[in-house]
């Protein structure tokens, strides 16, 4: 139904000039896969509202996730999963994921290897703890809200420096 929706509001928008609001990341999503579609966020800081727009997406793809993250501020273990792939992708496609680890967060990117892999500390950095608390609770807990998020910065971050060399 809501796609029948935006096929209705993008014909509409051919004679009229259409503005909408919404909550919805994936009304968002779908808007996005037309390039004439213009996305801004609303954000009111103490009595004034900023216009920023939405143009800070680092994946190749219309991700959901990363339009809570950039509109909300909302971290989320998905969103996570797919900076992790994107950055082992263009930098450890073929390795395992300690070896990912080690090549590219540690050495190249110089963080910390302080956190445990399979039960021995001080092993992988925290990028990749998270990443196996998501895929492996049972064995690791689920990630800290506070590391999930500084985990998402850091990942964004180099993902920005891996597109400007694309």
């Amino acid at each position: 139904m809501q796609e029948n929706f935006v096929n209705l509001l993008l014909e509409f928008s051919k004679k009229a000039q259409i503005i909408l609001t919404s909550h919805s990341p994936l009304l968002v999503k779908q808007l996005l896969y037309n390039e004439k579609v213009k996305i801004n966020i609303l954000e009111k800081n103490n009595s004034n509202v900023e216009v920023s727009s939405i143009d800070e997406r680092l994946l190749p793809y219309v991700s959901a996730n990363e339009i809570n993250y950039l509109a909300f501020g909302l971290p989320t273990e998905e969103y996570h999963n797919e900076l992790y792939e994107e950055l082992k992708y263009y930098n450890g496609d073929g390795k395992k994921i300690k070896q990912f680890d080690i090549d590219f967060f540690v050495a190249e990117k110089k963080e910390e290897s302080n956190c445990p892999w399979k039960g021995y500390p001080n092993e992988v950095s925290i990028h990749t703890f998270i990443r196996n608390q998501i895929h492996h609770q049972k064995y690791n807990g689920k990630p800290d809200a506070k590391n999930l998020k500084h985990s998402i910065q850091k990942m964004r971050e180099f993902l920005k420096d891996i597109n400007v060399t694309i």
